[in-house]
C-alpha cells in the first residue's frame, strides 16, 4: 500500500457525537473532553456548532465551551456553522476554521435543512465572506457523498457540480461525508480519482460512519489516493437520524492504532487517547462501540498458559 508518512485527524466526537446525545452534557464536562483531546495531542477539534439552541438544544453553550476550553499552540479549534449568524457568533468565539455542510442529495438536504442544494449553497455565500474578513480557513463539508438514504447513488458528476460551486464561493478545505455508511473503497478511490485533479490546491477530508463496519477500508482507500486529512469520533460517538441503526462516526482510537500499527504518524499519544474514551464513556453512561478500548493495542501480550513455557524451545 502507498500512504502518507503522516495524517492529520480532526476531533468531531464533542459536535457530531454530543449533539444527538437524548441528556445535555454539562458544559464543564463538554470544556473537559475538549481539553483531554487537546492534551492527548489532537491537532484539530470541531469543539461544537453554532446552531439556533432550538435546533440543537445540546449545542446551546457553545459560546460558554469555547471561552472555557484550554488551547495550545499545535491544536486548532473549529466550529460548525449553519448559516452567517452562527459564522459571525463563531469568529466572535475564537474558532480557527469554519466548517459548513450542505448535501449531495436534493432530498437528504430538504430533510435535513429544509433547503435545496441551491439555497443552501447560496446562504454559505454569506458565511464564506465572513470566514474571508477573518482569515479563517472555510471547510465546506458534503453528507451523502457517496449515496443517499433516500435516493440511492449520488451521481458523480452531481457531486462534483457541489465541489466546484463551494469552492467558488471561497471553500479551502472540502470534507466528503459518508453520511450513512454506504461507500465502499472501490467507489472511494473512483471518487477521489476524478475531483482531487480537477480541484488542485484543496484540501480534502474524508467524514466516515461506521454503519455498516466499512469506515477503515474506505478510509484506506482514501489513504492511497492521497487524502492526508480525516475525521473521527471519540469512542464512535454519533450517527445520523437517516440512517436507521446506524452506528456513529469511525473510531478515533481504533483509527489512531490502525494508522500507527502501520508507520502512518498522527502525533497523537494512543494511551491518552483511550483514557479519554473511559472518561466519555463515565459521562455518558453508557459503552462506546470502540475496539481498541476494549482489546488493547496489538502490541498488547498475555502470560504464557500454565504448561506451554515448559515446552518452548530454548
Amino acid at each position: 500500500m502507498q500512504v502518507p508518512e503522516r495524517v492529520t485527524i480532526c476531533e468531531v466526537g464533542t459536535r457530531d457525537g454530543f449533539q444527538i446525545e437524548p441528556d445535555f452534557i454539562p458544559t464543564e464536562r463538554k470544556v473537559e473532553v475538549v481539553d483531554l483531546l487537546t492534551e492527548a495531542g489532537m491537532p484539530r477539534i470541531e469543539v461544537t456548532s453554532f446552531v439556533h439552541p432550538k435546533v440543537v438544544p445540546q449545542l446551546r453553550d457553545a459560546e460558554a465551551v469555547m471561552a472555557a476550553i484550554r488551547r495550545r499552540p499545535g491544536t486548532r479549534y473549529a466550529a460548525l456553522v449553519p448559516n452567517d449568524k452562527g459564522a459571525a457568533r463563531a469568529v466572535d468565539a475564537g474558532v480557527d476554521r469554519l466548517h459548513t455542510v450542505v448535501s449531495a442529495s436534493e432530498s437528504h438536504n430538504l430533510a435535513n435543512v429544509n433547503m435545496t442544494i441551491a439555497e443552501s449553497i447560496a446562504k454559505l455565500g454569506a458565511v464564506a465572506q465572513i470566514a474571508t474578513r477573518a482569515g479563517v480557513v472555510l471547510q465546506a463539508g458534503i453528507s451523502t457523498s457517496f449515496g443517499c438514504p433516500f435516493e440511492g447513488d449520488v451521481p458523480l458528476d452531481r457531486l462534483e457540480s457541489v465541489v466546484a460551486r463551494l469552492v467558488d464561493l471561497g471553500a479551502g478545505a472540502i470534507g466528503l461525508a459518508d453520511t450513512t455508511g454506504m461507500a465502499n473503497p472501490r467507489q472511494v478511490a473512483a471518487v477521489l480519482e476524478r475531483l482531487m485533479p480537477r480541484f488542485p490546491g484543496i484540501e480534502w477530508t474524508l467524514h466516515t460512519h461506521d454503519t455498516r463496519a466499512m469506515a477503515i477500508p474506505n478510509i484506506l482507500a482514501a489513504l492511497e489516493c492521497g487524502v492526508t486529512h480525516l475525521d473521527a469520533s471519540i469512542g464512535g460517538l454519533g450517527g445520523c437520524p437517516f440512517a436507521p441503526g446506524a452506528s456513529g462516526n469511525v473510531c478515533t482510537e481504533d483509527l489512531v492504532h490502525c494508522l500507527h500499527a502501520m508507520g502512518v504518524a498522527t502525533g497523537i499519544d494512543l494511551d491518552r487517547l483511550v483514557a479519554v474514551s473511559r472518561r466519555v464513556e463515565q459521562i455518558i453512561g453508557r459503552s462506546l462501540p470502540g475496539q481498541i478500548i476494549k482489546a488493547g493495542p496489538s502490541t498488547r501480550r498475555y502470560p504464557v498458559p500454565d504448561g506451554v513455557a515448559a515446552r518452548l524451545p530454548s
